[in-house]
């Protein structure tokens, strides 16, 4: 394409230039992977919500099962199709949702960051124009954006999917198992696992090692999620005159006996042969509770914990930052001290 000057030349119109037009060139096959399996993870979301109720009213069970009265053996033969047929693959795509955002950290970690320090190709750059917080913006600027925008998309339409089905069709009911695939939470994971990748790149200079640490620690962060998030907001605690039967959509962190000498009696178990109060006073209790997360708590606490995690990921951002820019004096204070000397 070419534009016309006022003395009738043809010049070529300006293109993007400098790193980032050479970042994207470098990994522009990894980036068209990328795009197409959202467009595919998107497609089969919108097919998924469409298909899936369909198939409900086609059986009459666009309300769900409520227990036994309100669906027979026939009704049970349908819900079951329906879980094998749409509900596996719901499930499957948020497994993909809550895991690919870890894949992307790694990727920064070794190709992005610590290949080229591996193979000294920075040197190139930061001797030329580029300094090394523009050489690392560059790197991580298009990777970022890109991350952000799509993960932003499939959790959302995830989402839009996923909470247009009644709760006790889907394969997996329990809302705390579908948490870190939908709402914020993954484009929280996505900011945090670049993050992680960039400073680890920038500490272990190795392809092959910086990303074998970045999959223990992503490993370390998933578990450190698993343990904390049901705390991010305080549950509720319930008392209940005989064992403990939370609604079927509450998120049930603990339950038991408690009393005024043993405290909380976790997981608390007595025979059937004997009543609720008797089994109490046995263990030295003198009520039964639940803490448990309502259903309403799903998206406060949904933005408690991708408060906490953007958060996380600027304190690494700013050590990656701090990182890089003491590695890259370090190298220029020695050399000027060597010339003062001799």
């Amino acid at each position: 394409m070419s534009t016309a000057t006022a003395a009738g030349r043809a010049v070529p119109r300006p293109r993007l230039r400098g790193m980032t037009w050479l970042v994207r060139r470098q990994h522009r096959t990894t980036g068209w992977i990328a795009l197409g399996l959202l467009v595919a993870l998107v497609g089969a979301l919108v097919w998924l919500k469409f298909a899936g109720h369909a198939y409900l009213d086609d059986h009459g069970l666009r309300a769900g099962c409520d227990g036994d009265v309100t669906c027979g053996e026939a009704d049970w033969q349908a819900l079951g199709v329906f879980r094998a047929r749409y509900g596996e693959i719901l499930y499957q795509i948020g497994w993909l949702t809550k895991y690919l955002p870890w894949v992307v950290g790694l990727f920064v970690a070794g190709p992005m960051v610590a290949r080229e320090l591996e193979s000294g190709t920075y040197k190139l750059a930061w001797s030329q124009s580029a300094s090394p917080l523009r050489w690392l913006a560059a790197k991580l600027i298009t990777v970022t954006v890109a991350a952000l925008a799509g993960f932003s998309l499939l959790s959302a339409v995830h989402t839009w999917t996923w909470q247009s089905f009644p709760a006790d069709v889907l394969m997996v009911q329990e809302w705390q198992y579908s948490f870190d695939m939908i709402g914020p939470v993954p484009v929280a994971h996505a900011l945090l696992a670049i993050a992680l990748g960039t400073l680890v790149g920038l500490l272990v200079r190795r392809t092959i090692v910086a990303m074998g640490v970045t999959v223990a620690l992503t490993a370390l962060v998933l578990w450190a999620l698993d343990v904390f998030r049901p705390y991010v907001i305080s549950p509720v605690m319930t008392f209940y005159p005989g064992r403990p039967t939370p609604p079927d959509n509450a998120w049930v962190v603990e339950r038991g006996g408690i009393g005024p000498d043993v405290g909380r009696i976790k997981s608390l178990w007595c025979d059937m042969d004997i009543s609720d109060r008797q089994c109490l006073a046995k263990n030295g209790a003198t009520d039964w509770y639940a803490e448990l997360h309502p259903r309403s708590h799903l998206w406060p606490m949904q933005w408690a914990e991708t408060g906490i995690l953007v958060g996380v990921a600027v304190v690494l951002a700013a050590a990656a930052v701090w990182l890089l820019r003491h590695r890259s004096q370090a190298p220029a204070a020695t050399s000027h001290s060597r010339k003062a000397a001799a």
